[in-house]
């Protein structure tokens, strides 16, 4: 296993040996202290160029595997070694360089003393070297939980509190160097993160849920593929400095301001996962009012609202909670146990509460040593002003075109209120969407529970659905 996904070595070299410029390859796990990482090694029919054929083994591969089997790096060999017996001796393989995990691009060194500091950074976070300043992150072996660990460690050296969308938008050192020099100022905060910005299909645009960042979106987007733009909607004040908003309605007015931006006029592809579900419904029923047209409502794992529910409004919400809610959404989607007293946690102020749980954080590495708790404090901020807007939210019309509910096969029941009117509602495929829609659902069953559907590898199938439906108001003429 590597971090925590089966993987068939030979599944890889199979589909490898279907490129019709490799003679023989072997695909090995290389082990370096605690890291594991895939590593591919070939013998091509004739010469030629390293980066030029690691480039098309990645757009090759990218087509057949997910993204977790993908290797980190690749070695070319004249032949493969061979044992006495003239079987392959894969104990006699050279060892990779690491300059050669995911390199695409030709090595440029740091060239400023800023560049320096952050490609140390990255090589300490990465545990490659050397990074050239225009090395993607996340092509060198990145992922979520080391995204965390470099945007902390970046706020601790520079004094820059930087939000995880802002690695997505530029994930090389030379253009995170240039976002660090610019004049800081929360009067040109966007919501609007072009997770994939590249393409030439109708882009799509997709809310988060609840406290979560738009980073949960980067492995969905990756396998919508390279011509199909991804916008991520990200929450106000996940940097601790800038207020959140406490109503849905807030939201979808800022929200469209920022999409229209990049699209000016319909017709919209719109989704939303958790909490960002409400949120798109109620963007894409302001969008129809004005006249606008929403090809695709994409609802992922989301129920709908439970008439007479009787939610609580405006009541005090508890800190203690709310910290614990967020260590266990952590655990889940890092997959890594967090160590905490309850008892303790109930004899602070919020102030030590904050730096217990920066502490415990720190101890499973989900945090890098002497960080603050300014980052703690705006997840903490948002997923509050998250359980607001959501008290105070009522849906006041049907939508008047189709939805499509693209749900969890899973069920945890950490996600669900034990409430009798909930669990009925979970024995409807549709979660309750056709009590605000005007034509039929369409759902889709997509593995996973509510968090893990978003993490490999059920992502992959939730891209798989996502895309189906994408492609199928292309073809009714709902895009074009």
């Amino acid at each position: 296993k590597i971090r925590g996904f089966r993987i068939e070595l030979g599944e890889i070299e199979a589909v490898l040996a279907q490129h019709p410029d490799l003679r023989e390859t072997v695909v090995i796990v290389w082990e370096q202290a605690e890291d594991k990482r895939l590593v591919g090694y070939l013998v091509p029919h004739q010469q030629v160029e390293t980066l030029d054929l690691e480039a098309q083994l990645r757009r090759f591969l990218k087509e057949k595997l997910p993204e977790y089997m993908m290797p980190s790096a690749f070695v070319i060999l004249e032949s493969l070694p061979l044992t006495p017996n003239g079987k392959m001796d894969r104990r006699a393989l050279p060892a990779p360089e690491k300059s050669s995990f995911s390199r695409k691009t030709s090595f440029i060194p740091p060239r400023d003393s800023q560049e320096l500091q952050l490609t140390s950074i990255w090589e300490e976070v990465l545990n490659v070297h050397p990074i050239g300043v225009q090395d993607n992150f996340f092509e060198l072996g990145g992922h979520s939980l080391l995204a965390l660990r470099l945007m902390t460690k970046i706020q601790q050296q520079f004094g820059k509190s930087l939000p995880l969308a802002r690695l997505l938008q530029n994930p090389t050192i030379e253009q995170i160097a240039g976002t660090i020099s610019e004049h800081t100022d929360s009067q040109s905060w966007s919501p609007l993160v072009a997770i994939q910005p590249e393409g030439s299909k109708q882009p799509f645009f997709c809310v988060p849920g609840g406290a979560m960042d738009v980073i949960e979106f980067y492995h969905l987007a990756r396998y919508l593929g390279s011509d199909q733009p991804f916008y991520g909607l990200q929450p106000k004040g996940l940097d601790g400095e800038l207020e959140p908003h406490t109503r849905i309605a807030e939201m979808v007015t800022c929200y469209l301001e920022a999409i229209q931006t990049i699209q000016p006029q319909g017709p919209y592809l719109l989704g939303g996962h958790s909490f960002g579900g409400y949120v798109a419904f109620e963007m894409a029923q302001q969008l129809q009012k004005q006249g606008h047209e929403v090809a695709l409502l994409a609802m992922l794992d989301v129920m709908a609202i439970v008439p007479n529910l009787n939610k609580p409004i405006n009541v005090n919400r508890d800190d203690v909670k709310d910290l614990l809610y967020l260590i266990r959404l952590l655990e889940r989607f890092f997959e890594i146990k967090v160590e905490f007293s309850y008892n303790t946690l109930l004899t602070l102020n919020l102030e030590e509460q904050l730096k217990y749980l920066g502490e415990q954080l720190k101890i499973a590495n989900l945090l890098p040593p002497q960080i603050g708790t300014k980052q703690i404090q705006g997840f903490l901020k948002v997923s509050k002003a998250t359980g607001e807007a959501f008290d105070s939210y009522v849906p006041q019309n049907a939508y008047p075109s189709q939805i499509t509910c693209l749900r969890a096969s899973e069920v945890n029941a950490e996600d669900n209120s034990s409430r009798p009117e909930y669990l009925e509602i979970l024995q409807d495929p549709a979660l309750g969407w056709n009590e605000f829609s005007a034509k039929p659902v369409e759902v889709h069953i997509v593995p996973g529970d509510h968090v893990t559907m978003m993490t490999e590898p059920h992502v992959l199938t939730l891209a798989e659905r996502l895309q189906i439906c994408i492609d199928k108001v292309r073809v009714n003429g709902g895009v074009k």
